[in-house]
């Protein structure tokens, strides 16, 4: 019988496979914005993959787009998610308002430092049984999306650090991904390497708070139309690479 280690061991676990990986394989960071439901108004789903060209470069970039707008981030901060005990906390895409996301768009479009990519799933389609195991859809979701960018090219095939939020998964099936995406993708012959999967909390991971940002700009813009401008000036300069849409 296979035994999962202390909440604890699994995090220093991933401190150090992350310290180990870093250097040696593509790190994609992941997050989302909305939820996989049909039965609600939530009409989309994002999920937002960010591949940096380095990482560290990246996160010097959040670094000084936080300290150059801490003011303004503090004041638009109304449901305390960014700051706490008015201390910064980290960067949440449903608590920036519209100048904010603007500004944010046009700060890392400037830096060119990374490759955006998005799979946007349209709930309305989905059918119940579908929708059934949202863990499951999740998984599924980045299989196939990574699978479609993989055969095309738009990410080289290789070893791949995946590094999530860890706020929707369960510590019993936090290596059910990592797992799923070897056999599908890797056993298969479609990526020559392999997956490993880390979550986090993302308020100690910079670069998940980035993908978590990109995440609402989108689903902001499916909802309002906010955002076209600033989402071509993200293909113009070639980061916004290709948004999946699911179903097919």
């Amino acid at each position: 019988m296979f035994i999962l280690p202390p909440p604890k061991i699994l995090i220093i676990y991933d401190i150090i496979l992350i310290y180990l990986l870093e250097g040696q394989s593509m790190n994609i960071y992941i997050d989302e914005s909305g939820t996989i439901n049909n039965q609600f108004k939530n009409e989309y789903f994002i999920i937002t993959l960010i591949i940096p060209d380095n990482s560290n470069t990246l996160k010097r970039s959040y670094k000084r787009f936080v300290s150059s707008n801490l003011k303004e981030l503090k004041r638009i901060d109304n449901r305390q998610k960014m700051f706490l005990n008015g201390t910064f906390h980290e960067l949440k895409g449903s608590a920036f308002d519209k100048p904010m996301k603007q500004e944010f768009i046009n700060f890392f479009a400037r830096k060119n430092n990374f490759s955006l990519f998005y799979i946007k799933v349209d709930n309305s389609r989905l059918k119940d049984t579908f929708c059934s195991n949202t863990s499951r859809v999740f998984n599924y979701l980045l299989k196939i999306s990574l699978d479609y960018f993989i055969r095309n090219n738009y990410i080289p095939s290789e070893n791949h650090l995946l590094q999530l939020d860890e706020r929707n998964e369960r510590t019993e099936s936090r290596f059910f991904l990592e797992d799923y995406l070897n056999t599908e993708l890797c056993i298969t012959g479609i990526n020559q390497g392999n997956f490993e999967v880390s979550y986090f909390d993302s308020a100690n991971n910079s670069n998940i708070q980035i993908a978590d940002v990109f995440s609402n700009i989108l689903y902001s813009h499916l909802k309002t139309g906010n955002f076209a401008d600033e989402l071509d000036t993200l293909r113009d300069n070639g980061i916004l690479k290709y948004i999946f849409e699911f179903p097919l």
